[in-house]
């Protein structure tokens, strides 16, 4: 018995040692996300737009690429009557560049009126600028249930 306790707590050491951090998005990204969600919810494609640097490229996973802001805003503006909840769950700065990732739920009504739900992940590279750190790249896929949206 006087063997065993040793034993178990250094296993349980040397878990918890070797545990991953928890995973959190660093501190001067924390207002882009709830910005972005408020801002896409009320439908205000060019704020949202506005959160990302003028040479952004937004990749989704179907279609053209978005390049800079007018064409950002243009593609949410196909997104009326659709709410997003956003997820941050890690990221890292590493000087004028940074990036950060999580996951996404959008619900809503298509313009036929029909419901709509779909999830997945999201990863942002930023930038810092003279205005504040810009998303920079934006990329997402659809979650691992691998139901896709309706056709924009």
């Amino acid at each position: 018995m006087r063997r065993t306790f040793p034993a178990l707590l250094s296993l349980l050491l040397v878990g918890t040692w070797f545990q991953p951090a928890q995973a959190q998005v660093p501190e001067p990204f924390k207002d882009i996300l709830p910005q972005w969600a408020a801002a896409f919810n009320a439908g205000d494609a060019a704020a949202v737009a506005s959160l990302y640097a003028e040479d952004a490229v937004r990749i989704p996973p179907e279609g053209e690429l978005q390049r800079g802001r007018e064409a950002i805003a243009a593609d949410l503006a196909n997104y009326a009557g659709i709410t997003i909840e956003l997820k941050g769950v890690g990221g890292l700065v590493d000087g004028n560049t940074g990036s950060q990732w999580g996951t996404f739920k959008l619900s809503g009504t298509d313009e036929d009126g029909n419901a709509v739900e779909f999830s997945g992940r999201w990863m942002n590279a930023l930038k810092k600028t003279a205005d504040g750190w810009k998303i920079y790249r934006d990329i997402w896929n659809f979650g691992p249930s691998g139901v896709m949206p309706p056709a924009n």
